[in-house]
Formats: structure tokens, sequence, C-alpha cells
């Protein structure tokens, strides 16, 4: 890959768990263990390298200046969030075979997912002033200038999905119901969210249950023995994919029936849906609008050992798609040798599916946001810039702030979309 006159960041959770070691402090810790590949989040990443290629070749659009990329992983935790962001600053390599072309300085950041880990990277980044768009952080506590002055997205915040959910249960008259959310602000100001706007209904909530971060079967068990002896069956859940997954796994193991789920955006399109049926059968939710990205299946064709011989990531991918190890892996694994005659079809839908896309097409958008800014920097004409004295930024030394994020990204009405 080669290197471009700007750089900009992407943090995608392509794993969705992180083993921390203990912290006894007698000897030197451990590094954080990411676990459980996630197909989605590598297609998302994925999804950025194909927008910024595309956008490289375009002759409209950043003519003679091309972008550059750093991916990193979060592992779907705000520790590794923090770390990924601070490799990404000091300019490291926090994975091996990292994802990434170029080395100029960094001007923004596309990321995260989960809105705790977009909370911590966003403070992170907010004394350098580096903007960050996010494509699918919703957390309304995410919508605050003061705290967040360099924070964007192209989701819209959960004030508008818990109006839909509380106008969703009046109109089905379910007077009561129970939640299930994360422990951190996504799930706490959903809960907020919806707690104000049942306020002076007829509409109840009978519990509310936290699932704890780290999973501990007993916490888990006594959530689940309150939806068991609750009367209330329909229950919202706001939670991400690998926050619930262990959590659902628990709930199929004790056959537990007749839940009513309304899913918060974060899950309502995973692929668990399919793979705990007839659990989840009858799942409601509102999910992120799709799109459509030209050319995403044949790119993502194109990703194979062959292709990317040292790159973990696509290890991880075959071996997550095929059970065996492609024999071109410098890697330690335990699973048989790949045969060399696998090739990405459409039935591997987590990572194949390109029909509908949803949080990939709001990276899709976030990169051109970027490349539509850092295009209105290459065009500017002094005497008539948007800096002082009427300036324009000087494109040898582009600085972060220099890097006016689109004002109708600020006023965009999603809900009128």
């Amino acid at each position: 890959m080669t290197s471009g006159d700007f750089t900009i960041g992407g943090i995608f959770p392509l794993h969705y768990r992180v083993e921390l070691p203990p912290t006894d402090y007698i000897k030197r810790p451990l590094a954080a263990q990411c676990q459980g590949f996630d197909l989605r989040a590598f297609r998302w990443a994925l999804t950025m390298t194909l927008a910024v290629e595309e956008i490289n070749n375009r002759k409209d659009l950043l003519p003679n200046h091309t972008l550059a990329y750093s991916i990193f992983d979060s592992c779907g935790a705000p520790v590794t969030a923090q770390k990924a962001v601070l490799s990404v600053l000091n300019g490291q390599d926090v994975v091996q075979s990292v994802i990434c072309s170029g080395a100029s300085t960094l001007l923004g950041l596309i990321g995260e997912s989960g809105s705790s880990q977009t909370v911590v990277v966003s403070r992170t980044l907010e004394p350098f002033r580096i903007p960050m768009i996010s494509y699918f952080s919703t957390c309304s506590c995410l919508s605050d200038r003061k705290q967040f002055p360099t924070f964007f997205r192209v989701v819209p915040s959960d004030d508008y999905q818990v109006k839909a959910i509380a106008q969703l249960l009046k109109w089905f008259d379910w007077t009561w119901f129970g939640m299930v959310t994360e422990d951190d602000d996504y799930g706490r100001f959903a809960l907020q969210g919806l707690k104000r706007e049942i306020e002076n209904t007829n509409i109840c909530l009978a519990y509310h249950e936290m699932i704890p971060k780290d999973y501990i079967q007993e916490q888990v068990l006594k959530i689940l023995k309150v939806m068991k002896e609750s009367t209330a069956k329909v229950v919202v859940v706001f939670s991400g994919e690998g926050e619930f997954y262990p959590f659902l796994r628990e709930f199929v193991t004790q056959n537990i029936t007749g839940i009513q789920w309304i899913a918060s955006e974060a899950w309502v399109t995973a692929s668990m849906l399919a793979e705990s049926y007839p659990f989840l059968d009858g799942t409601i939710g509102f999910a992120v609008r799709q799109g459509h990205i030209p050319g995403l299946q044949d790119y993502l064709k194109t990703v194979t050992p062959e292709s990317y011989p040292s790159n973990p990531q696509v290890q991880e991918l075959w071996e997550a798609l095929y059970g065996c190890s492609p024999s071109t892996s410098s890697l330690k694994s335990h699973l048989p040798s790949c045969t060399g005659k696998e090739t990405l079809r459409q039935e591997h839908s987590a990572f194949m599916n390109t029909s509908s896309p949803r949080v990939a097409y709001n990276v899709y958008k976030a990169v051109y946001a970027f490349a539509h800014s850092l295009h209105n920097l290459i065009h500017c004409k002094q005497g008539n810039g948007p800096f002082e004295n009427s300036s324009c930024a000087n494109l040898n030394n582009v600085f972060p702030w220099q890097v006016n994020i689109p004002k109708g990204l600020r006023r965009t009405d999603f809900h009128k979309e």
C-alpha cells in the first residue's frame, strides 16, 4: 500500500471481547487478550479501505492528493480503545501487520462503534482538536458539544430511538415492560431517555437490569430469574452484540420462552438473531438506515491469505469461516492447514452480506465526509479563507483543527429521515 498526503485513522471492534489480566502488581502486567473475531466489524474496516482507494482513484475529489489510513482494533472495550487511540497519536503500530498505509500526521479519526469506547476516544482526541466521526455510536450523551466539541457522527442520537420505542409500546398497548442494558453510558442514557418518554403515560417499567461487563454467570442467572418471575414479558434491550451474546447464550441454555424482545439498533440486525431462533423469534426494533456501496462485494472477495499473507486479521477470517489455518500464516494455530481452495462465498453472510449495508454504509459516508473537508481546504482561495485574516491552510502542514467537518453534518436532521 502507498503512503498519502493526508492520513485518517480508523478504530473498529475487530474482536468483540477482551480478557484483562490480573493486576496484582507483583510482576509486569500482561497485555490484554482480544478474543472473538468479529466478521461484521472486519467488513466495516475493509469498507473504509475501499472508500479511501475509491477516493484516491477519483479525479474530481482531492485532485493530485491522496488519502492514507491507519486502522486499529478496539477489541470492543474502552480500555483497549484508549490504548489504540494513544498508539494512533504516537504513530505506533499497536497490532502487528495492522491494516495501514501512509505515515503522515493524523488529521481525523473514524470510530468507534460502541458509545463507551467512543466517549473515551473522543475525550483523548479533544485536547489535540482532532475531529472524530462515529459510524455507530448513538448515545445521547455524545450530543453535548461542550464535552465533545470535536465529535461528529453519521447516525442519529438515541434520543430519537427511545421516542420511537415509547411510541411502539404505546401502539401495542404494552403497559408493562422490563429493560436490560449494558452497564455503561449507552445503557444508562437509554434508560434515562425511555423513562422520560413514558412519564405521564400508562406505560410502566417493571424492572431494569444491567448486563455485567465481564461475564459472571451468577449475575446473569439473577437477571434471568427476574425476567422469568416478572409478569412483564416485553423486554427492551440496549446492548451491543458482544455484550449481549453471552447473556443470550445463557438465556437459551435456561430454555426461557414467551419473551417479546425489543432490540436497540446495536443488535437488531446482528447475525445472532438467526442463530438463536426460535428464542428471538418475533424480535422487533429500529435499524440504522441502509445504503448502497458499489463494488463492496467484489472488493471483499479480494481479501485472501494470498493477497495479505502477513495480515493476522485475514488469518482470523479464514479460521472463523473455514476452521483451518492458512498455510502462509506465520502465527501459531492449533487448527489444521487450509487446502488453499477455500473461496469467499455469499453464504458467509456475516462477512459477505452486502445486500443492505447499514453500519458499513455509515463508515463509507464518514470517509467521504473527511475527503470533502480536505477537498475544501485544497480549493481554498487566499483572502477568502476560513481562518484568521481570511487565510487558507498550508497544504504541506495541515493541522487537525483545520479539517473543518462540513457544517451539514452538524445540522443533519435525522428525525426527518
